[in-house]
């Protein structure tokens, strides 16, 4: 029996942007189902959309992306872990360890973006190198400069006539986009 490679994409997805597309595009080939995992408390105190919207566009996302030998889903697992624990952060690692009891016959990998994976960066992850230690992490390069950062900082300077509009669709899928403007989010 095959076993199946799962990787768990772990990410704010505030909102999800085509530099998520191409770390999708490049851990494919490690991987036969990707989870897109939006965060419920960011480890690092991010501020974040609510998290049904960050939630609603990953689905957006995935429903609007196909890749020709992965399945792809998204999971709201972390926002039933913070359920669990209002007071904490979810951490990485803690996600994993509660996924290898979900997927028990399925060999689980982390896949890491390319921000992530500088070690400055990554050493702020709670337990890091037991995450190394313990999941096999597929690290994706940097092919495009596509944060949602920026994004976000498009759509809050933009008018309302025009939330530059040609400069952030270059940097969503369309649906994704549609859908924040449907939403008026981030203005």
């Amino acid at each position: 029996m095959t076993v199946k490679k799962t990787g768990i994409f772990g990410s704010a997805f505030n909102p999800p942007t085509l530099g998520h597309l191409d770390v999708l595009q490049q851990a494919q080939e490690a991987f036969d189902l990707i989870l897109l995992v939006p965060s419920a408390a960011h480890a690092f105190a991010k501020q974040m959309l609510p998290f049904h919207h960050r939630l609603a566009m990953c689905q957006i996302f995935v429903d609007s992306v196909q890749l020709p030998d992965c399945q792809l889903k998204v999971s709201g697992i972390e926002h039933d872990m913070l359920a669990a624990h209002p007071k904490q952060p979810v951490y990485t690692f803690d996600l994993l360890e509660r996924l290898e009891c979900l997927y028990p016959d399925d060999q689980l990998g982390f896949i890491r973006g390319p921000d992530n994976a500088d070690p400055e960066t990554w050493q702020r992850f709670y337990r890091s190198d037991d995450i190394e230690n313990r999941w096999p992490v597929f690290t994706a390069h940097e092919r495009q400069s596509i944060r949602s950062t920026q994004v976000r900082e498009l759509l809050v300077s933009g008018t309302s006539d025009d939330n530059n509009r040609e400069t952030v669709a270059k940097l969503l899928l369309p649906s994704v986009h549609e859908y924040i403007l449907q939403h008026h989010l981030y203005q």
